[in-house]
């Protein structure tokens, strides 16, 4: 069933880090799976039915132990969310190379051209990640390669992957807005075949039975932790993994977990205070 309403909770923080590290650390065990920064403040949204208010309660108390903690919430209607989206976005341009922008907008004059049109699968605050995972994407050329975007959200990704000459791409998000927003993206730039869209999580790849030369994924620092002995099992010798949606706090971690499933760090960036994480799989 696909949810009606997103929580909404506008969190302002003195000092501002650590604590909005933490809170997004924190939320996305409480429900919470878009976040958006605006200055000092971290919008976090949950879907109602995900939405855990006790554990959300609670989460605000042990952030108030580190920082000053001003919060606001609300409730926000899906039919809203397009006009709210609209009225905040820009387009993504990866340095001429990919475009990533709204029906609304004008075409790029050189590059690739990927056009979303986004649900409530989208989380503005994201906008470093993209940018960094398509950067990551054109870099490593994937021409004739199998990819996989992992939460593929609008399916962006993917699609990216597809217009860059990939044979087969799959895209899998465990959110049903995201799986048919980016089914109706991938109409959207004219995708007709290779390019299969799934509705589960990490757990599917053990029956879709395929090896991917890249994975893409762009969720958070638990998920990415919990998944990826998935992710590891499933990519290919000398494959690329390439992370991002966490901060940099939280690199250690992810590569040590990396590291034990035999995934090599070849590259790691930053931009606006978001993390991407570059490995291959040496088989060892």
């Amino acid at each position: 069933m696909i949810e009606s309403r997103y929580f909404c909770a506008s969190l302002k923080f003195s000092p501002v880090l650590p604590a909005r590290e933490v809170a997004v650390a924190y939320l996305s065990g409480n429900g919470f799976d878009m976040f958006e920064e605006e200055n000092d403040k971290l919008l976090a949204y949950a879907t109602e039915a995900d939405f855990d208010e006790s554990a959300y309660r609670k989460t605000l108390i042990e952030l108030q132990e580190i920082a000053e903690v001003e919060v606001e919430e609300k409730w926000v209607e899906s039919e809203n969310w397009n006009a709210k989206w609209e009225s905040n976005y820009d387009p993504i341009d990866v340095d001429g190379k990919i475009m990533m922008r709204a029906p609304f907008h004008e075409p790029p004059l050189h590059g690739l051209d990927v056009i979303i049109q986004p649900e409530m699968s989208f989380g503005t605050g994201h906008h470093p990640t993209t940018w960094q995972m398509m950067n990551a994407l054109y870099k490593l050329n994937p021409d004739e390669a199998v990819v996989l975007d992992m939460g593929c959200g609008t399916g962006a990704l993917a699609i990216a992957a597809k217009k860059l000459r990939a044979s087969h791409v799959v895209a899998i998000d465990n959110d049903e807005w995201s799986y048919r927003n980016t089914l109706e993206n991938i109409n959207r730039n004219g995708i007709k075949d290779g390019l299969d869209t799934h509705l589960g999580d990490a757990a599917l790849l053990a029956e879709l039975d395929c090896t991917f030369d890249i994975i893409l994924a762009n969720i958070n620092r638990n998920i990415l932790i919990k998944d990826m002995s998935d992710y590891a099992q499933h990519l290919a010798k000398q494959g690329t993994l390439v992370l991002s949606g966490f901060f940099p706090s939280d690199i250690a971690l992810l590569q040590s977990e990396a590291k034990s499933h035999g995934l090599v760090l070849k590259e790691e960036n930053e931009r606006d205070g978001w993390s991407c994480l570059v490995f291959v799989n040496t088989g060892t």
